[in-house]
């Protein structure tokens, strides 16, 4: 079966700062995977080098079988894919940011009607009902018609959430989606990852959220310095750190 995600001897610089130091790596369709590590190991980059918005130096990315930023030739080789391309291929990965990212002159329901046209180019009678759908899911109908404005950090994240949702991705990326928010708004927004992980989502997060990972992730991957030093089924990750990096990083995390 093809991997979902398949990212092989990924590389990435900036200027004379190396980042990622040849990332190898596998995500099986439904698996959620998530990646910790310290500041400045890589996370970010790792996720924004999958869908593009970050080119890698060197390495490939595979989204169920097709190399992201690349198109396929005749003779099997790879050349760099347009644009119109690229626009299509990041739109089968959802990616969801630190920060909200929203329209602030469009409501709840709008930001998600907006993408879909834009992006789906969706007729406004289609958007609509998609959009309330996944707004729903989300647990956000009563606020359908509020601005990003009137509304909570945890609000406005799972506005986000919907928004990706409806685009229908194969794969979901989620960049410490919790990290900008007030401590008593982390569990609206945990909650909601973890329905979508129980419905079978394939998920790749970068994260600070131990328990989530511990507990609702089925791989957890360390990463420091640019390098997986560790990955593990989350329960022996947790309870079995094979590397004495990974137990300090975890012991620190959890003082």
């Amino acid at each position: 079966m093809t991997a979902a995600v398949n990212i092989k001897n990924l590389h990435k610089s900036f200027g004379n700062l190396e980042v990622l130091k040849g990332i190898d790596l596998e995500v099986a369709q439904g698996e959620v995977v998530c990646i910790l590590g310290p500041s400045g190991s890589g996370k970010s980059t790792l996720l924004r080098c999958i869908n593009q918005l970050n080119s890698p130096a060197q390495g490939t990315v595979y989204i169920n079988g097709d190399p992201i930023g690349f198109e396929p030739l005749e003779n099997s080789d790879l050349k760099k894919a347009n644009q119109t391309i690229l626009a299509r291929q990041r739109s089968r990965i959802g990616y969801v940011f630190q920060q909200f990212n929203l329209w602030p002159h469009r409501t709840v329901v709008g930001n998600v009607v907006e993408a879909l046209r834009i992006v789906k180019k969706m007729n406004k009678a289609n958007a609509e009902k998609i959009a309330i759908e996944r707004i729903t899911e989300v647990g956000l109908l009563d606020w359908k018609d509020e601005y990003p404005d009137t509304l909570s950090g945890g609000q406005q994240q799972r506005v986000a959430i919907a928004r990706m949702l409806a685009m229908e991705p194969e794969v979901m990326l989620f960049d410490e989606p919790t990290s900008a928010l007030d401590p008593e708004r982390v569990g609206e927004v945990i909650e909601v990852m973890k329905e979508l992980a129980e419905k079978g989502h394939t998920m790749i997060l970068a994260t600070h959220e131990l328990n989530f990972a511990r507990y609702t992730a089925d791989r957890a991957i360390f990463i420091d310095e640019g390098v997986i030093v560790e990955q593990a089924p989350a329960q022996e990750f947790f309870n079995a750190p094979k590397s004495e990096r990974l137990r300090r990083f975890l012991k620190r995390m959890s003082m």
